[in-house]
């Protein structure tokens, strides 16, 4: 189904749950206090997704929070797997992989990306507050052994973290990771001081490349290839060729659906019909409809 922008619905982000285990000093803690009653099931998500499968939905991406800290998470996995799904992934930040990754895959999941601001042991705890790097590391072998591939690693290009995205680069290039470096948007007055704009990155890169390729189903994102190494480049804001390019819905980890990953005022309660027993599909189709470019360009 497309939206009324013409815009094909294709896939449907996920977020499972708002806690985490780290405590990043740039993270906005987006229901950092909710009332764990109020989680959906694994059977509520289950059916949740089987009903978006009808309108056009073929990808999954799995969100927190962290994910990883939902006790039921393989249940999650294997009530949303389906035939008719090509991809199901999950964002992590892979304190937790190492212990998961195995039965995440025989459950249905196909890939992760992990979020890794830095390789730097000292920094990265800092970042985080009270991560460790080496854990992280282990997790994203294990899931590469595993096969939850292609791992994509997350990087947030700050002016504090600059300086790593080189050795990051190595190491993903080492291991065969793909590297998406994403644009960094400060919440708040204070984080402003570590934006970067991404593309001086991007430039730099660019020449480097032994050859590119333009993503027409992913936002005419770019993909370079720079020494056998894959970087992609994430811009979610303030930017029209996302928003017109936009073919994802999302799920809150309380049952709204997100017809605009920026807007809050558009949510669609489909959790409370769906315990009444009641069928959503209206809902979801209502959804789609509601879905407009938050970044119209002129």
């Amino acid at each position: 189904m497309r939206d009324p922008f013409n815009r094909e619905i294709r896939s449907l982000g996920i977020s499972i749950t708002p806690h985490c285990n780290l405590k990043c000093f740039y993270c906005h803690r987006e229901g950092h206090n909710c009332n764990s009653n109020s989680l959906m099931t694994p059977e509520e998500i289950g059916k949740i997704v089987k009903s978006t499968l009808k309108f056009g939905v073929k990808k999954i991406k799995i969100s927190g929070g962290e994910p990883l800290l939902r006790p039921d998470l393989v249940d999650i996995i294997e009530n949303i797997s389906d035939i008719r799904i090509k991809d199901i992934s999950l964002t992590t930040n892979g304190i937790l992989l190492e212990n998961y990754a195995e039965k995440l895959k025989n459950a249905g999941l196909n890939r992760v990306n992990v979020s890794m601001d830095t390789i730097d042991p000292v920094k990265y705890k800092n970042i985080t507050y009270c991560g460790d790097i080496k854990i992280v590391k282990a997790g994203i072998e294990r899931a590469l052994d595993v096969g939850l591939t292609p791992l994509k690693i997350n990087y947030l290009a700050m002016k504090n973290t600059i300086e790593d995205l080189d050795p990051l680069m190595d190491y993903c290039r080492d291991i065969d990771a793909i590297l998406q470096i994403i644009e960094f948007i400060p919440l708040n007055e204070n984080l402003k001081k570590y934006y970067v704009d991404i593309t001086t990155i991007e430039n730099e890169i660019a020449k480097k490349s032994d050859k590119v390729i333009t993503r027409k189903l992913m936002q005419n994102r770019k993909k370079y290839y720079v020494d056998g190494l894959e970087v992609e480049f994430v811009r979610p804001m303030d930017n029209t060729e996302f928003c017109n390019n936009c073919t994802r819905i999302r799920l809150t980890y309380d049952g709204f659906l997100k017809p605009c990953l920026l807007r809050e005022d558009n949510l669609i309660d489909v959790i409370s019909p769906l315990r009444d027993g009641k069928n959503i599909d209206d809902l979801i189709y209502k959804a789609i409809l509601n879905r407009e470019p938050y970044f119209k360009g002129k």
